[in-house]
């Protein structure tokens, strides 16, 4: 990218004037910083003042002046951070705005927002504001925004783009109907990165109409490979988290990564939208926190690779993950822990010697009525503060009940016994009755109620889990619907991984739906609103359970049915999960792919549109490239022919790179033949970062999510069969490539490519 402004820039007439805007901007930064800083230099000094007199105020008003103190000196270095990030780039759009009947504005929009306070007018509109929405959806002419609830009508005669580096005004451009999106076209011809970055000055219309939909309701996108949709869902965040700064901490949002690698993939944008300090996780590891435990769960993409080889166990998994993934098996899990909580509600009377203190049925009423709203075993603390205030006041009832009896009798005794030995026995006698009987009853109440509770065993989520899929009798009892095979298939089945001391990833969901309802949630394993990526690899079973766990339908969700490489045990249709989980929900797709050129997305499409099930095309922006490129070989020699291409694909000024390969094993014989090259390459596994100086190597499944200038791909031992879940491990891998791909195979048959010729360029001079 030139460092100097173009020459249409140069000529267009307002360019010194923006110029002069610009510098002013920049001129305006500095002053806010070196005001902020020296706020923060105050609230540093109050912070200290806090400490010292920690001693010797008040300790309530020792800890709201250390309180102040800490918000003072965030707020100032939030905002002083704010500021840095957008001083090489305040802006990157304008608009020349008129609200009905007011005075015509220019707004300039950026990531952060700035005004001056004297006057309160804005320096820069921060781009989630409602008046910016004008630029993201408004044509020139008459337009409207919304601000709470109320619509603001008026003229927008401007839409300007600014090209802007470090700086330097390096371009501008007028935006009408005839005019195409310069910024978006620059943005989408340039190289990748290892990371993903903020697209606040391209978002399109579609997209914004997802970033903003209404952020009460849940929301499922339907997002085709290079639609943007991972962006999408980190800008809502942000969106998110402007509009409800005052009611949502970070801490309070949760996105849920499909893998490690992508959480890394994703780290540079987070601070640049301002969300960093929302909870990243994947859904294995958020899961295994909110359980309490670090079970040790087996390898899903062993499962995986057993799907692609097709063998003789491959069925029978593939049916045991779709009914362990399913709303049927969160039924028979419902049932399940009905009856647990029928064995557990109380039924014997609370006794203390012969004295009823409560009825059985009256705590048993108190339990799965009065209660219900609370976790199953965390109702016990409740029915044990009934007990123990019944006991306190019905103690003291009983003591004096004794009492009396006792003194009567003492009465009777002295009175009605002349004989003064006998009556001086007898009066002894009924005293030291009453005394040890009283001290009895008083060390009986002490541990009534601890007795009384210790008959109600408490079993951990893990063992109530277990116990269903070990015991035929009590699966048949959860599950009258399942056949006696389908029963001992799922018993052999899980017995032999609790064997292992082990659980496969479908388990995890189940346990912690037992876990939410059983005991709830910690506090750090809480969240009010849920962001979920790859969403199609979910199950039916895994998405509900944390709408019900969390409580919230707070959840924007996003994926694409084609990738969907998990289908064995994921989600299949959309409206399904909206019908039965989220009936409030939003439903959106996503067609248009800003990723790839037309020539790799035809033939992606090609590889698509072979298969049975009816997944709608994607539609590439117009951008064309060269056709992707197949090359006939095998052996050795297809390392040898690759490690050529990628040297001339640097030379072509390509900086990221990736050889994606079918399989984990596959990329590792990969891996052992290029040891012999001095082409640095990097072989991912899921929990390493992505090096910018080396060329990527890893397999299809790793790499959804991620996207590259140029991709290779090789079928070297393992050939892509004519299989839903082959077709789609191979699209997942052509539709990473920006700019150009290259296939490599012995024959055209082990990357589908058969019949496709007019769309792939053949490689004749194969020996090179």
């Amino acid at each position: 990218m030139t460092n100097q402004p173009s020459n249409s820039s140069q000529q267009h007439p307002d360019f010194k004037d923006e110029i002069d805007r610009l510098i002013f901007t920049r001129l305006y930064i500095d002053q806010a910083l070196a005001s902020s800083q020296k706020s923060a230099g105050s609230a540093r000094e109050h912070l200290k003042e806090a400490f010292e007199t920690l001693h010797s105020l008040d300790s309530s008003l020792s800890y709201m002046n250390l309180l102040t103190g800490a918000n003072l000196l965030q707020m100032n270095t939030d905002q002083a951070k704010r500021l840095q990030n957008v001083y090489d780039k305040p802006y990157f759009a304008r608009i020349d705005y008129q609200k009905r009947n007011e005075e015509k504005e220019q707004l300039y929009i950026g990531k952060a927002s700035l005004h001056n306070p004297e006057n309160q007018s804005q320096i820069i509109v921060d781009w989630r504001s409602p008046v910016a929405n004008v630029y993201y959806d408004g044509r020139l002419g008459e337009v409207e925004y919304e601000v709470n609830d109320e619509i603001t009508e008026g003229f927008l005669s401007l839409k300007r783009q600014y090209q802007i580096e470090k700086g330097q005004l390096l371009g501008i451009q007028d935006i009408d109907l005839t005019t195409t999106d310069e910024l978006l076209q620059q943005s989408l011809s340039g190289n990748a990165d290892n990371r993903l970055t903020e697209i606040v000055s391209t978002i399109q219309k579609e997209q914004n109409d997802i970033i903003r939909a209404p952020l009460n309701r849940p929301i499922i996108v339907q997002g085709a490979a290079g639609s943007g949709k991972t962006t999408i869902a980190l800008h809502r965040i942000s969106y998110f988290l402007y509009v409800n700064s005052e009611t949502f901490h970070p801490s309070n949002l949760m996105i849920l990564a499909p893998n490690k690698l992508f959480i890394e993939y994703i780290s540079d944008v987070l601070p640049e939208l301002g969300v960093e300090k929302i909870k990243q996780t994947t859904l294995i590891d958020y899961m295994k926190e909110a359980i309490g435990h670090n079970l040790k769960i087996l390898d899903p993409d062993q499962k995986l690779l057993a799907m692609i080889e097709q063998n003789e166990s491959s069925e029978e998994l593939k049916w045991l993950s779709q009914f362990k993934g399913s709303l049927q098996f969160l039924a028979i899990v419902d049932r399940y822990l009905a009856l647990v909580e029928s064995s557990l509600a109380p039924k014997e009377d609370v006794m203390l010697e012969k004295f009823r203190i409560l009825r059985g049925n009256r705590l048993r009423a108190l339990f799965l009525d009065d209660y219900c709203y609370l976790p199953i075993y965390r109702r016990f603390d409740k029915i044990k503060g009934v007990i123990q205030n019944h006991l306190r006041t019905k103690k003291k009832t009983i003591l004096k009940k004794i009492e009396d009896v006792y003194d009567g009798a003492l009465e009777k005794a002295l009175y009605g016994i002349r004989n003064d030995a006998k009556r001086r026995k007898k009066v002894t006698s009924i005293m030291d009755t009453k005394a040890s009987r009283t001290e009895a009853i008083k060390k009986e109440a002490r541990s009534t109620v601890r007795m009384y509770m210790k008959t109600f065993e408490k079993k951990t989520a893990i063992e109530l889990y277990k116990e269903l899929l070990s015991s035929k009798e009590l699966l048949q009892a959860a599950a009258p619907e399942l056949s006696e095979k389908e029963v001992e298939l799922l018993m052999e089945h899980s017995m032999r991984i609790f064997s292992r001391r082990s659980f496969e990833l479908e388990d995890l969901a189940p346990i912690y739906y037992l876990q939410g309802k059983l005991y709830g949630l910690q506090d750090e394993a809480r969240v009010k609103s849920v962001f979920i990526d790859e969403a199609q690899d979910y199950s039916y079973f895994q998405m509900a359970s944390l709408r019900k766990i969390l409580d919230t339908s707070l959840f924007t969700i996003v994926g694409d049915l084609a990738q969907g490489i998990h289908s064995y045990r994921g989600m299949r249709d959309w409206h399904y999960a909206e019908k039965e989980i989220f009936k409030e929900a939003h439903y959106f797709t996503l067609q248009k792919s800003y990723r790839t050129t037309i020539e790799i997305m035809e033939a992606a499409n090609a590889v698509l549109a072979k298969m049975e099930e009816s997944l709608p095309l994607v539609e590439p922006v117009v951008r064309h490239g060269k056709k992707p490129v197949y090359h006939p070989i095998s052996g050795d020699r297809m390392c040898e022919t690759m490690e050529k291409d990628i040297e001339a694909l640097k030379a072509d000024g390509f900086t990221s790179i990736a050889i994606i390969g079918k399989t984990r094993a596959e990329c590792t014989h990969i891996f052992k033949l290029f040891k012999k090259s001095t082409l640095p390459i990097q072989l991912i596994a899921e929990h390493e970062d992505l090096k910018k100086d080396r060329v990527s190597l890893l397999p299809a499944h790793l790499a959804k999510g991620l996207e590259f200038d140029a991709v290779l791909i090789p079928s070297l031992n393992e050939a892509y069969k004519n299989s839903e879940l082959d077709r789609k491990l191979l699209y997942v891998a052509m539709t990473r490539a920006m700019h150009r791909l290259h296939l490599y195979s012995q024959t055209p048959d082990s990357l589908l490519i058969e019949g496709i010729g007019k769309i792939i360029e053949l490689d004749d001079d194969i020996e090179r």
